[in-house]
């Protein structure tokens, strides 16, 4: 431990059994709905030396998981060998569609699982991530920080989104489908699984992820002070020593949730993926077959694909938004270090420290290490929906024009 981290501690530490967790306040309103799903563990207390995690807490989130897994086994088998008996338009749909709705109806499956057991899996190194932000809060809280984030207006435009998806399929589903009334309830179970876990990841990730944009913000702020100071005093040497503790802290903490967060953002950008393409392929098969259908059947299909389009596409701008705050501001360190590298020799040895530590390479939130996550993942997404939207309206025409080949060989024969 560095003198500046001793100091650290000694002039903050000794506040812990008296301020509450900043940490804990900023996310509480969506800290309780994502413990009762098991997305955050069950935790007690709310300052430092009461926080806790163990016990029946960490039993209540593996019971989660294990109902889920086992009605994910149960739903899956089911959707995969009587795939015939989801058919939402029977008269409309051919191979291609059945298909396609059959591998979505998996993945929707597959993708709130792994969020669960991922978050159960990894709610140890969760729960370590938030003591080690309340920590450092002590020292902020000390130096003036009192920002808050709030995602009220975005939580009431995702969970909207949500349930509007929820309310059309409910409709399409037991109003104009020919599904049973047993694989009715099956099918809408799945489908707000999945809005559900989506919801709360997104929502949960852009909350903690905000937080610690600002709080990193404030210390670069801080930092950025030091063009203007000088730099021949020890407490100056000695104040942007603990401040590059205390952003090395902050940069090892995003990485940890990045690894706490990377298999469930790959599921669900991959079931997104998914889930975009087909129902942008849905509509377009609509409406290139509406002399097949009625003209409600073809308007009800393009509403329920165009407004799950639309909630999958406002749920990943809130992720990718997120990731790309966070690392911008945790990137931006080094520019601000590199402002102030040749006010003195003191200052260059510990900031050579930093680069060597911290800046080799840029902050990036991944999906479990396969892509990276932030502003530009839209636009790689929406690149290859349009590439994959060609090859499969090219599969439709040809199982149209080899239908029409076998229509006209009977009437040819008859």
């Amino acid at each position: 431990m560095t003198g500046a981290t001793k100091l650290f501690h000694f002039s903050y530490c000794h506040k812990a059994h008296h301020i509450d967790m900043k940490i804990y306040q900023d996310i509480w309103p969506i800290s309780k709905p994502s413990q009762i799903f098991a997305i955050l563990p069950f935790y007690s207390g709310d300052v430092e030396d009461g926080f806790r995690f163990g016990g029946l807490r960490r039993w209540y989130g593996r019971l989660v998981a294990l109902l889920i897994l086992i009605g994910s086994l149960t739903f899956g088998e089911d959707v995969l060998f009587a795939s015939k008996e989801y058919r939402l338009v029977a008269s409309a749909q051919g191979d291609t569609e059945e298909i396609n709705r059959t591998i979505e109806t998996l993945l929707c499956i597959i993708s709130y699982t792994m969020v669960v057991l991922s978050s159960v899996q990894n709610a140890s190194k969760h729960f370590r991530t938030l003591h080690d932000i309340a920590k450092i809060d002590e020292y902020l809280l000390a130096n003036g920080f009192r920002e808050t984030y709030s995602c009220r207006n975005l939580a009431i435009l995702v969970t909207s989104a949500a349930a509007g998806v929820l309310a059309e399929a409910f409709y399409y589903i037991h109003y104009r489908s020919g599904i049973g009334g047993k694989r009715q309830i099956i099918l809408l179970l799945i489908y707000f699984l999945q809005l559900l876990y989506s919801t709360l990841l997104a929502l949960y990730l852009r909350t903690l992820m905000m937080n610690l944009a600002q709080r990193v913000g404030f210390l670069n702020q801080k930092l950025d002070t030091f063009n203007l100071q000088d730099s021949g005093h020890m407490e100056n040497w000695r104040e942007l020593s603990t401040l590059i503790e205390i952003l090395c802290k902050f940069r090892y903490i995003t990485e940890n949730i990045n690894c706490v967060a990377g298999v469930s953002l790959l599921f669900y950008f991959g079931f997104s993926f998914y889930t975009v393409t087909n129902q942008s392929y849905l509509a377009f098969a609509t409406l290139t077959a509406g002399s097949l259908s009625s003209k409600i059947e073809v308007a009800d299909t393009i509403g329920l694909s165009c407004i799950w389009v639309l909630a999958e596409t406002i749920t990943m701008i809130v992720i990718c938004s997120a990731c790309d705050g966070l690392a911008s501001e945790v990137n931006g360190t080094a520019q601000i270090l590199a402002r102030i590298y040749g006010k003195s020799k003191q200052f260059q040895n510990l900031i050579d420290k930093f680069l060597t530590k911290s800046i080799k390479q840029d902050l990036q939130f991944t999906a479990y290490g396969f892509f990276s996550i932030d502003n530009s993942t839209l636009f790689k997404i929406f690149s290859a929906v349009t590439t994959y939207l060609v090859i499969l309206i090219q599969f439709k025409q040809l199982e149209d024009s080899k239908v029409e080949d076998i229509s006209q060989e009977d009437i040819s024969q008859a």
